[in-house]
């Protein structure tokens, strides 16, 4: 049995449970964040992420929850920023789609869908005048990708040759909009992002290796060329946009029965039962994880709000 393969099914695992434990807390009225779960999706993070070097930055939007906790970030610090704790890694001002910590090269997180690209570019462009050996990542969804400053970044990156790897996550939906809804018959990425200089290439989100093996190609290429590249990750979100409804109604590209069977953890875990492991030692390992969490999520509950005097601290004019 492959111990890299238990170190991968670990990983994923741990963006699960964090998910499926940060739902109950919004279930029972703890958390009162907007939230955008990241369940299914688990894949596209830590592949990407395991790509990069621990020096190098990442970015988050919206649904960054899985993006955080795969470049190394710490699940508590989180939890007391969803719920605005003090300790929180916004020091619980910001909440799930504000996030931010340094300390694991997790440059920050923003709401507004398609801004991620352009702050990224900025980060890759001091990266390169200081003449680093580092590059930034960024992650946004399909419907994203669509904003027109996006298609601004793929230009001016290319134009200043800037160490940026912008990762689309395409889920099919946008919110609840299918791609084919929004887009021209002749709309083609790859197309558009080789008229702009700007290499390509498509991974399947459900498959952990297929994801990390085209991310450490491009991550290579920024790195080496310090030009800019685009991955497109095709995933299945299983959750509605916000909130852990379970939306079934205008799903017809990724129906239950479709993510059930493509479901990420479960390629893994079935490739390691192929491989000698028992369901009692990975349902152990879960049990372990679940249980280290739920501990972590009660010393966040137990944590102080932040003081009234900090409300006009850390921004820009008061």
């Amino acid at each position: 049995m492959s111990q890299e393969k238990i170190d991968i099914y670990k990983r994923l695992l741990y963006i699960r449970i964090a998910e499926e434990e940060l739902i109950k807390l919004y279930l029972d009225k703890k958390l009162f964040s907007m939230v955008h779960f990241y369940v299914g999706e688990e894949a596209s993070a830590v592949g990407v992420c395991d790509a990069l070097g621990a020096d190098d930055k990442v970015f988050g939007n919206h649904r960054s929850h899985g993006h955080y906790l795969a470049k190394g970030g710490n699940f508590k610090r989180m939890v007391a920023e969803l719920i605005g704790r003090k300790g929180g890694l916004a020091k619980g001002k910001g909440g799930s789609m504000h996030m931010i910590d340094k300390s694991v090269n997790f440059a920050g997180s923003t709401p507004l869908l398609g801004s991620v690209a352009p702050i990224a570019a900025g980060s890759a462009f001091e990266q390169k005048y200081n003449r680093k050996k580092t590059i930034t990542a960024a992650f946004f969804g399909d419907g994203a990708s669509e904003e027109g400053v996006v298609y601004e970044t793929y230009h001016l990156a290319s134009l200043y040759r800037l160490p940026l790897l912008l990762v689309i996550e395409n889920n099919g939906h946008s919110i609840n909009s299918r791609t084919a809804d929004r887009r021209g018959d002749r709309y083609d990425l790859s197309t558009i992002l080789a008229g702009f200089g700007v290499e390509y290439r498509k991974a399947d989100g459900n498959d952990y290796n297929d994801v990390y093996n085209r991310a450490k190609e491009l991550a290579e290429y920024v790195r080496r060329e310090s030009r800019p590249a685009v991955l497109e990750v095709m995933v299945y979100r299983h959750m509605a946009h916000s909130t852990p409804l379970m939306e079934e109604g205008y799903r017809d590209i990724d129906t239950a029965e479709i993510r059930a069977k493509s479901d990420p953890l479960a390629k893994v875990k079935s490739a390691l039962l192929a491989e000698g492991a028992s369901e009692a030692e990975l349902a152990a390992l879960g049990d372990e994880m679940r249980a280290r969490m739920v501990k972590e999520i009660e010393e966040a509950l137990a944590m102080p709000y932040p003081d009234k005097e900090e409300m006009y601290e850390d921004v820009f004019a008061q």
